[in-house]
C-alpha cells in the first residue's frame, strides 16, 4: 500500500528523521545473545583478518595511484562481507495528484569497509533510498537486508536494537545537534540513552571522539551556536560515532559548507574510514566530492539507478547517457 506523501518544500519527498530518532534503541549487543562469547570473538577475528591487510595499505598509501590500488584491494576484500543490501526496492507515495514512485526497483549493496557514493540531481530519490536502507521507512516492494537480517520482517523491538549500528550525518549540522546541550553533552547523549557506562566513562568517551574529529577538548563545554559550521559538522560526526556504528549514512554532509571547509570534512571522513573500518553510504550531488571519497558510485535519475561502477571507471568511462550528461555539465574540462 503506498504511503501518504507528507507536504514538504524540500527536494526529497519526505523529511529526514531527527538525530534522536536514530539513536533511541537498545544496545546492539542484545542481538548477539544467542551466540557465545567465544563464537563472537572467533567471528570478529576472522573478519579483522580479512580486512587488515587492505586497510593497512590504504592507510599508508602515499600517491594517488597507490591509494587507488589500495582502495581496489579493500573492495575485493570486502566483497565477501556484504553489510547492507537493497534488493529491488520500490517506494510509492500517495499525493492528491496521484501516486509518486520515488524509488523504482533499486538494488544497491554496501560492503564492509567500503564507501558507496550515491549521486544524482535534486529529487532523484537519493535520500529516500537512504531512509529505506536504514529501515526508517518501509519498502512498498523489495527488501533491505542488514547483516543478514531482513529489516522489513524484524519485530519493532529488534529493529530498535539494530538501529544504533546505522547512524546518519545530515546536511544541516546545527539542526541535527541539541542546541541546549554543550558539544560534549551532544556526544554523550546517545551513550546515556543506551545506558553505555557511567557518567564518567561516557564523558571520557565523548572527549576521545571530539578529539578524534578535530575539536579542541578545551572547547567541549561550548554550545553548538558558538562553533562554526564546519566545527558543528565535526561534532555531529562525533555524535554519530558514539555508538560505534557499522554503517554511516552521510546525506549531503558538506553541501552547506564553504569549499575550504568541505575539503577538511572530506579529509576527516577519509581518515575515519581508514582508522575505524567504517562502511559508508555517501550521498551527494557534488560529483567531485564523491570522486574523492567513494570506492564505487551509483547514479540515480528519476528514482532509478542508471549506472553503478567503480569510481575511476565511472568518471573516466561512463556507460549511461545520463551519467555522461551529468559529468559533462559538472566537469566539462574532463569531457573535452
Amino acid at each position: 500500500m503506498p504511503d501518504e506523501l507528507p507536504h514538504t518544500s524540500s527536494d526529497e519527498l519526505v523529511p529526514a528523521p531527527s538525530s534522536d530518532e536514530l539513536t533511541r534503541a537498545s544496545s546492539p549487543r542484545e542481538l548477539t545473545r544467542a551466540s557465545s562469547p567465544d563464537e563472537l570473538a572467533d567471528a570478529a577475528s576472522r573478519d579483522e583478518h580479512v580486512h587488515a591487510s587492505a586497510r593497512d595499505q590504504l592507510t599508508h598509501a602515499s600517491s594517488p595511484r597507490e591509494l587507488a590500488s589500495s582502495r581496489d584491494e579493500l573492495v575485493r576484500a570486502s566483497s565477501a562481507g556484504e553489510l547492507v543490501c537493497a534488493e529491488s526496492v520500490t517506494k510509492v507515495f500517495r499525493t492528491r495528484a496521484g501516486e509518486v514512485r520515488a524509488v523504482d526497483d533499486v538494488s544497491l549493496t554496501v560492503h564492509r569497509g567500503e564507501t558507496l557514493g550515491l549521486v544524482g540531481e535534486s529529487g532523484s530519490g537519493k535520500s529516500t533510498v537512504a531512509r529505506l536502507m536504514m529501515g526508517l521507512q518501509p519498502c512498498t516492494s523489495g527488501r533491505v537486508v542488514f547483516d543478514g537480517k531482513d529489516l522489513g520482517r524484524l519485530p519493532a523491538r529488534e529493529l530498535r536494537v539494530l538501529r544504533p549500528r546505522m547512524q546518519m550525518v545530515f546536511q544541516n549540522p546545527y539542526g541535527s545537534l541539541l542546541p541546549h546541550f554543550s558539544a560534549i553533552g551532544n556526544v554523550m547523549e546517545p551513550l546515556r540513552l543506551h545506558d553505555r557506562g557511567d557518567k564518567a566513562s561516557r564523558r571520557t568517551r565523548a572527549l576521545e571522539l571530539l578529539d578524534l574529529v578535530g575539536i579542541n577538548t578545551h572547547n567541549a563545554e561550548l554550545y553548538p551556536r558558538q562553533f562554526s559550521g564546519g566545527q558543528q559538522q565535526r561534532i555531529a560526526i562525533a555524535r554519530a560515532l558514539a555508538l560505534e556504528p557499522d554503517l554511516l549514512v552521510c546525506d549531503e554532509p558538506t553541501s552547506s559548507l564553504d569549499v575550504s571547509i568541505q575539503a577538511q570534512i572530506l579529509e576527516l571522513f577519509t581518515d575515519l574510514r581508514n582508522r575505524l573500518g567504517l562502511s559508508m553510504l555517501f550521498i551527494s550531488h557534488n560529483l567531485a566530492v564523491v570522486e574523492r571519497l567513494a570506492d564505487r558510485v551509483a547514479v540515480m535519475n528519476k528514482g532509478r539507478v542508471v549506472e553503478e561502477s567503480p569510481t575511476e571507471a565511472l568518471f573516466h568511462a561512463p556507460k549511461d547517457n545520463y551519467t555522461r550528461q551529468l559529468l559533462s555539465a559538472v566537469l566539462p574540462v574532463r569531457q573535452q
